[in-house]
């Protein structure tokens, strides 16, 4: 009996990891394909390659250093170590981006597999969340250009896999992936803080008369102040070694090397391409693009929707949105979750992570009257597919036990209408 226990364990592991690893294969691929193209700078890799240049001591100084104060260095220094490996060319500027937006996968399935907790009902949630974050457009995006915010996503969700372990000890560890997620973009901090108040969140059950349970919420408020003050710490400490140890600094301390930063947060410049409103988010508006035709054909760019797969004019389309099959369900999945709020822990997560994401930008944009675009909405986009995967493995476990396929029939296509919009905005031709 033991051994036969063993033996579907083993099978059921290695069903997982093959998995993982076709997944893996098939996003690598499709992001390194023709990562070349364009082989120009397009849109803010045009700060950011120069600044790993600067980074790798090519500047008037001849010292590294990192130019560019609006951000903190680490994502920078991804960049330019990609140039170091590769050289200063398109493949070099943009590889690392795609091994970031390709590990982000395998760990979207761990946090989706803690989320789960063993439970029967949740055994589909990480197949399905991996797969969607695969496929997922906006994402993908990140993972072909020069920019930082990949980078920022794949050590954010690193964290969060730690900060979700059952013993209070090991969450600790999240503490330097926090700090690494901060320190590629300071727009972390705005998932951050969710995630830590979802952490030490409680929820007691209380019995009554006759069997009757109550649900106390409790706040551990030691859990969340040693978690926030060792984040907080690991960002000034490798911040420190990157900015004063390994480049050559721009400022005399931490203090104002911040400082300058928050600054950079009161811009208002209402003409910027891509400006976005908050409440445009839920209709993936205003469509920006980076694209550009075969030669000697005429066409209006801002006609574009779809890339050179299903428009064989387009040399290369960027369509910088995220996937319509998340945008379409966000808000009544996120209602969904609310109402399960109280008594399930994955509703909980999802809907705290993205309310609490939603609620800092709206904050920033009120307080700072900054700008505001469209791509934002990646930091919460991993909240919309725990959502969405927990939702539809629920109901397959519960349509498992009946002869009925009608959510079968609804995720298939889901899946199907997944892959048809990525497909619809690959940005290259194939071949």
């Amino acid at each position: 009996m033991v051994r036969w226990v063993y033996a579907v364990k083993f099978e059921e592991r290695r069903a997982e990891l093959m998995f993982l690893l076709l997944l893996f294969v098939i996003s690598f691929g499709l992001r390194v394909y023709k990562i070349e193209v364009p082989n120009r700078l397009i849109g803010d890799e045009v700060y950011y390659v120069p600044a790993a240049r600067s980074i790798l001591g090519q500047n008037d100084a001849g010292v590294p250093q990192d130019p560019r104060l609006a951000h903190p260095p680490l994502g920078k220094m991804m960049i330019a170590l990609g140039m170091f490996l590769f050289g200063d060319n398109p493949f070099g500027w943009r590889i690392l981006s795609a091994v970031a937006g390709s590990l982000l996968i395998p760990v979207s399935y761990l946090v989706a597999k803690r989320l789960a907790s063993g439970r029967k009902e949740l055994n589909n949630m990480a197949y399905l969340a991996s797969f969607v974050m695969a496929f997922e457009t906006l994402g993908f995006y990140f993972s072909r250009v020069a920019r930082l915010d990949i980078f920022m996503m794949l050590f954010f969700l690193a964290g969060v896999f730690f900060l979700l372990d059952v013993k209070p000890k090991r969450r600790l560890v999240a503490a330097p992936f926090f700090a690494a997620s901060f320190l590629a973009k300071e727009a972390a901090a705005i998932m951050i803080l969710p995630v830590l108040l979802y952490s030490a969140l409680r929820m007691d059950e209380i019995k009554g008369g006759k069997a009757v349970k109550r649900i106390k919420l409790h706040f551990d408020i030691k859990q969340f102040a040693l978690l926030a003050i060792l984040s907080g710490l690991a960002v000034l400490v490798l911040w420190y070694i990157l900015e004063w140890v390994i480049l050559t600094p721009t400022r005399a301390n931490i203090v104002d090397r911040i400082l300058v930063m928050i600054r950079r947060l009161d811009i208002d410049n209402p003409a910027a391409v891509g400006r976005s409103q908050i409440w445009m988010w839920f209709f993936n508006q205003p469509v920006t693009r980076a694209a550009a035709v075969i030669p000697g054909v005429r066409i209006d760019f801002t006609t574009v929707v779809v890339g050179p797969l299903l428009n064989p004019n387009l040399q290369y389309a960027y369509i910088i949105q995220p996937s319509w099959t998340l945008i379409l369900p966000m808000v009544p999945g996120m209602i969904y979750m609310m109402l399960n709020f109280v008594k399930e822990p994955v509703a909980r997560f999802s809907f705290l992570y993205w309310f609490g994401v939603l609620t800092g930008w709206i904050v920033i944009n009120v307080v700072f009257r900054g700008l505001v675009y469209l791509f934002y909405v990646l930091t919460f986009v991993p909240a919309v597919v725990f959502a969405i995967s927990y939702f539809l493995s629920r109901r397959l476990y519960e349509e498992s036990r009946t002869k009925s396929v009608k959510w079968f029939g609804i995720t298939l296509l889901f899946v199907i209408a997944h892959l048809a919009n990525f497909v619809a905005l690959y940005p290259v031709p194939i071949p």
